[in-house]
């Protein structure tokens, strides 16, 4: 639930520097499944509109669960010593 909170987080600070100092007005969302980055449980992107209609992603954030973790055999030891994946 951290590392989506923080996914979330990245999404609303690409938002805001857009927003805020770039003044580029975007649009919040989530990818569809076969938009997401290889492996992602969920791609959160930005998008700006073009004069023409057309959306630019402008910036993505992505929740990667435990699946790069475990793929690449990264792990942790735990407070009672046993190895756990990472998230």
């Amino acid at each position: 639930e951290s590392a989506i909170n923080d996914a979330l987080s990245m999404m609303e600070n690409y938002a805001d520097l857009c927003e805020e100092m770039l003044a580029i007005p975007v649009v919040r969302g989530e990818k569809s499944p076969s938009e997401r980055f290889a492996g992602a449980e969920a791609t959160y992107t930005i998008e700006a509109l073009m004069q023409n209609g057309w959306a630019l992603q402008s910036g993505t954030s992505h929740f990667l669960g435990q699946s790069f973790g475990k793929a690449f055999e990264v792990t942790f030891q735990d407070k009672s010593g046993k190895q756990q994946d990472v998230w």
